[in-house]
């Protein structure tokens, strides 16, 4: 029975101890974690691709606007018939220190034609392949981003009617 008594004893003075030892622990510190906050990149559409009016009825014809809105037959019979076309254009604001990456994809034909070769020319930089803009300046206030591309006619295209084909451009910070 001595035994029982001794443990026991032994048992109160450990759990004494630990809580002795937790109570002299330091007092708690509260750490800031500081984080900055860049300006969101916003792109705000100011006009579409226009290949205006080209022939009807003719397939496998490759219109390419430029990024400066010229029109030009690539290959094929068709040609252009009437209208001045126009570049596409995005207005660009954001970080003024961030570079960012531009890409073109995601395309989708529409009423025949289908469009590719997608071309990009970034705050007055020339016209490039989109693909190639991987680091391009930080836009800061605002940049344009003009856009240029090829459109494949498919032949059922009748006169008057319009097809629309569409692709994506995505900008992200680097």
């Amino acid at each position: 029975m001595r035994i029982k008594q001794i443990l026991a004893s032994l048992s109160v003075l450990t759990v004494a101890a630990a809580a002795g030892y937790q109570a002299m622990a330091a007092n708690p510190q509260s750490v800031t974690a500081n984080i900055r906050f860049d300006t969101p990149l916003t792109l705000t559409k100011v006009s579409d691709l226009d290949f205006k009016s080209v022939t009807a009825g003719v397939a496998s014809t490759v219109y390419r606007l430029s990024t400066a809105g010229a029109l030009s037959v690539v290959s094929g019979p068709g040609s252009a018939v009437f209208g001045t076309p126009v570049a596409g254009n995005i207005s660009i604001v954001g970080s003024t220190t961030q570079t960012i990456q531009i890409t073109a994809g995601n395309a989708a034909a529409q009423g025949g034609a289908s469009v590719s070769n997608f071309k990009c020319n970034y705050d007055g930089g020339g016209e490039v392949n989109c693909s190639t803009l991987t680091a391009a300046a930080a836009p800061g206030a605002g940049k344009t981003l003009l856009l240029g591309a090829d459109v494949t006619t498919g032949g059922s295209e009748a006169a008057g009617a319009t097809a629309a084909p569409t692709y994506d451009i995505t900008v992200v910070y680097n």
